[in-house]
């Protein structure tokens, strides 16, 4: 088995085992990964603007806020967690939530749990600026809303 086959194993079998809810609940802050960066539709400028601003928030002691906006009509998984940075404006969509993560998250948002995050960390390798890493912090706020 290659490393690609080997990925879309481990991703198969965390998706079948949330589906079966074994899934211990979720941690009230967790870092995560975004996914499908390159894949906006404004890419790269938003990504661009993205590790500006997130630089310059980092230089001036701030958090970037990053918002988690549901989408479950999204066609490829109901599931969906669309994650946007509204400094950026109307670049502001910079990507997903991996599609394990958000298998756990997405029941929380629906039943109105309140989540906060921010930009955690952004790698642009000079090697392969079309692979650009984006983290995100997310932190419960209200884990029993009314």
């Amino acid at each position: 088995m290659d490393k690609a086959e080997q990925i879309r194993h481990t991703r198969d079998q965390e998706t079948e085992r949330v589906n079966r809810g074994r899934v211990m609940k979720l941690p009230d802050h967790f870092d995560t990964s975004v996914v499908g960066v390159s894949f906006t539709p404004k890419y790269p400028d938003n990504f661009h603007y993205l590790n500006e601003t997130w630089l310059y928030a980092e230089a001036a002691g701030e958090h970037l806020a990053a918002v988690i906006i549901r989408n479950p009509d999204n066609p490829y998984d109901a599931n969906a967690c669309e994650v946007h940075v509204p400094a950026l404006g109307e670049l502001g969509f910079v990507g997903h939530i991996t599609k394990a993560m958000a298998a756990r998250l997405a029941p929380e948002l629906d039943a109105g749990v309140i989540w906060q995050g921010y930009v955690n960390y952004i790698k642009v390798n000079p090697e392969y600026p079309d692979r650009p890493g984006l983290e995100i912090r997310l932190e419960r706020i209200d884990a029993h809303p009314e």
